[in-house]
């Protein structure tokens, strides 16, 4: 399923748990969401990882040029002691996203690429929870 963004609006969230309530900590993604700027077009997930990578929140990227060309880029954007705090930030981030088009939110922050699977930076450092 996938949705078209011409707004920022509010991201719904599921969970990859049988229970009926949300998690406190990890488990948790969202659809994927579908973005415009003018020829370019992105399709936004996002996860709160958990077990190795308890409590980090992941967001993917694809994006696609007028030539109709994809290119996918992995991001962590920071560790979380709670869901809610995660579902914040990604919140947002994912808004900063619609009007800037990029992950970079405040001067003093900067997402971490990875390569997909198990979270490793591109320059091989493993990403994993420390609150584990």
């Amino acid at each position: 399923m996938t949705s078209t963004i011409t707004a920022a609006r509010t991201i719904e969230w599921d969970q990859s748990t049988p229970w009926d309530n949300f998690p406190e900590l990890g488990s948790i993604y969202t659809q994927t969401l579908l973005v415009r700027n003018y020829d370019e077009k992105y399709n936004v997930s996002f996860y709160v990882g958990d077990g190795r990578c308890l409590g980090l929140l992941f967001v993917e990227v694809e994006s696609y040029d007028c030539d109709g060309y994809a290119h996918t880029l992995n991001y962590s954007l920071g560790q979380f002691t709670t869901n809610a705090g995660a579902i914040k930030f990604a919140q947002f981030a994912f808004e900063h996203f619609c009007e800037e088009f990029n992950w970079a939110v405040c001067p003093s922050f900067e997402p971490v690429e990875y390569i997909y699977g198990d979270p490793h930076t591109l320059t091989g450092d493993e990403i994993f929870s420390d609150l584990i």
